[in-house]
């Protein structure tokens, strides 16, 4: 099984957040200075709304925030025993057999039900792992790995659109090479040898 939370950002809840922050940090001044980076106003049709789900995606703090909201999640599945990734909100769960999967299945559904978010119906995917799968911008299957169409996609499409916007050739070169190098990066940081899946899960999730 694979997934990620949808909108997740925009659904972080304040008060499910802060009650896993308090199980880290022991300092009532902190977080009171989280509460502060949590509570935001909005102006809009000329009316000022407390916001009380999300946060600020330009925050230097918003990527803490982002992955320790599912440290639950994280805890739970630890505890069945299964191999087990995650980068921020996109996670993966490889069972030796149905059952097992079934069971982290419903164990995924309730815990997410508690934190009150929600998985993405178009990017959840249950299946064998032997036949391939993408996670974080690459296909992985019991043969090797290799980059996966969506990303190659994306990142054609990124170049039609630098180009309809009216970026300079050299500019366009650079967003390329930049591209590649991370293409190349990972790929390259494989020994020949590490064709184990969970193996280069493990790296891939460490790596980005």
């Amino acid at each position: 099984m694979k997934s990620d939370i949808k909108d997740y950002y925009a659904s972080i809840d304040h008060s499910v957040l802060l009650r896993i922050a308090e199980k880290y940090i022991p300092h009532c001044s902190v977080l009171r200075l989280l509460w502060l980076y949590l509570k935001r106003t909005v102006y809009y049709g000329g009316n000022y709304r407390d916001v009380t789900r999300g946060i600020s995606l330009g925050c230097p703090l918003s990527p803490l925030m982002g992955a320790l909201y599912l440290k639950p999640l994280d805890d739970a599945v630890a505890e069945t025993g299964l191999f087990y990734a995650r980068f921020m909100d996109d996670w993966l769960i490889i069972a030796p057999n149905r059952w097992k999967l079934k069971k982290a299945v419903t164990l995924v559904n309730r815990i997410l039900n508690v934190l009150k978010v929600e998985k993405h119906p178009d990017k959840t995917f249950i299946g064998r792992a032997s036949k391939g799968f993408d996670f974080l911008g690459y296909h992985l299957k019991p043969g090797g790995l290799t980059v996966a169409a969506g990303t190659i996609h994306n990142h054609t499409e990124r170049i039609d659109r630098l180009y309809e916007q009216g970026a300079t050739m050299c500019r366009i070169g650079q967003y390329i090479r930049r591209w590649r190098a991370w293409v190349a990066s990972f790929l390259h940081s494989l020994k020949p040898q590490s064709h184990d899946v969970c193996t280069v899960l493990v790296l891939l999730s460490r790596f980005c």
